[in-house]
């Protein structure tokens, strides 16, 4: 009863008081005694209360969460850290946001076999429950480009969802259009969504991989996308500069389709969802005294020296002092991601994309840019 009062007076505070004023108070009244009784405003952790539970699809749930006052400024298309100790041992997960609305946002979770995570919120999130987080982070985030299609596979439709769901309340939206594929019907996330902006006019194909006969009947579906039907499914593709988020392989599948097709895969931004396994590797196929990188974006040239040998981008760019942004360091959430423009690397890539944590430099010549 006291927890559940407690709850609807912080989310009364953040909502009628504001951000900054909390941030105020809290910050010039912190006492043991404060912490105690309200330790979500009277914390130097960030947090957020679980404000509703919605469920999307089989083993597909919608978290909407109301963050604490040390809540930063967000981007659609950015992701936060998800934190909660299971069975005594802390456990992080990362899930991409939707816009703020009435002062939270929104995580989509997927169940997944074996997840430690993720079967922790199935089972055990309650509305009303508080939970730690991180401030939002990641660049796959929309670039002012005019023509954008967006194209997606399962979870892997939520950032997609929050960057168009924000450019299709601009005053003058760029052209969109979304490719969304799923298992079958019952598995489409943020359908009644998705169906509402398709009869708005915005040009949205949604496939399915497992079609039962009654959804190849109704007509609602394309086929999957391959090589033979892109140019009929999506016929302006390589005008449009594509934001791609799914599954690996059928983030894999989709770039070999659009380099057969000739696309400028330079135009292509990507967004995981897992870590990449990193092999191990024969030396690189470089003579360290000879081999440089130069970050383009940062004007930087780092001449490499035998104690980087073996090293990943990252470790070397780390080692010599230049400025990269950095993430999990598992090859998933994108934050350190560079164009290949020049050279070759080995490792974790997608498209033209540089994974630098999980890539490997395999010439004596890199170009990499922002």
């Amino acid at each position: 009863m006291l927890d559940a009062m407690l709850s609807r007076l912080n989310r009364w505070a953040l909502r009628h008081i504001g951000r900054d004023w909390l941030d105020y108070v809290a910050s010039n009244t912190m006492t043991d005694f404060n912490r105690r009784w309200n330790d979500f405003i009277w914390t130097y952790d960030l947090q957020a209360i679980v404000v509703g539970i919605q469920d999307e699809a089989p083993d597909v749930k919608t978290i909407t969460l109301m963050p604490n006052q040390l809540w930063k400024c967000m981007e659609p298309g950015q992701y936060i850290a998800l934190n909660a100790t299971i069975n005594g041992e802390a456990v992080s997960r990362y899930y991409s946001l939707s816009p703020m609305e009435d002062d939270c946002f929104t995580i989509t979770v997927k169940r997944v076999k074996g997840g430690k995570l993720s079967n922790w919120v199935h089972n055990e999130l309650q509305p009303g429950m508080v939970v730690g987080i991180g401030q939002p982070q990641g660049h796959f985030c929309y670039r002012q480009q005019s023509k954008i299609l967006f194209i997606c596979a399962g979870a892997g439709i939520t950032p997609c969802y929050s960057m168009l769901k924000s450019l299709l309340s601009y005053h003058i939206r760029p052209d969109l259009a979304m490719y969304a594929q799923f298992g079958s019907a019952q598995d489409v996330i943020f359908k009644d969504t998705l169906q509402r902006w398709r009869s708005e006019g915005l040009n949205l194909v949604k496939a399915l991989s497992r079609p039962t006969p009654e959804d190849k009947a109704s007509g609602r579906y394309a086929p999957t996308l391959d090589v033979s039907n892109i140019d009929t499914l999506l016929p302006d593709f390589r005008e449009r500069d594509i934001y791609l988020c799914g599954p690996q392989g059928f983030m894999d599948k989709v770039v070999n389709i659009l380099k057969e097709k000739g696309y400028d895969l330079g135009k292509l931004d990507s967004e995981r969802f897992v870590a990449h396994e990193i092999k191990p590797l024969t030396p690189a196929d470089f003579k360290a005294a000879q081999a440089e990188i130069y970050f383009r974006h940062l004007d930087r040239r780092v001449q490499l020296t035998e104690a980087d040998q073996g090293l990943s981008l990252m470790q070397i760019a780390e080692r010599h002092h230049v400025p990269i942004e950095t993430g999990c360091r598992q090859g998933m959430c994108g934050t350190c991601k560079l164009i290949l423009r020049e050279g070759d690397v080995v490792g974790n890539m997608l498209g033209n994309a540089v994974y630098l944590c999980t890539a490997f430099p395999a010439s004596n010549k890199l170009v990499l840019d922002a």
